[in-house]
């Protein structure tokens, strides 16, 4: 969440301002569905990663939860630096 509010606002910003006066709203909308679908993506992933890690590895429940929780949370980084260091290419 540090990442949406720290970026997010001034990338509908700049993104609206490209747009006509009329395209507003309808492109206000697109981009909130686009930022519920890549909520939605992420956390899909996390549970296939947690659930991958609970089928596969050998141990106890609440050991396989722990680790798959933890691939899980290295994963989201990872992807969180890559768009970070993403933005700030674009963003000049």
């Amino acid at each position: 969440m540090a990442g949406m509010g720290t970026c997010m606002g001034s990338v509908m910003t700049s993104t609206l301002r490209t747009l006509a006066d009329n395209q507003q709203t309808e492109g206000n909308a697109i981009l909130n569905i686009l930022q519920q679908f890549a909520g939605a993506v992420g956390t899909s992933l996390s549970a296939v990663v947690v659930a991958q890690s609970q089928t596969y590895l050998a141990g106890s429940q609440a050991y396989t939860t722990a680790v798959g929780t933890q691939n899980a949370f290295i994963m989201l980084t990872v992807f969180a630096t890559v768009i970070w260091f993403s933005y700030f290419k674009v963003v000049k």
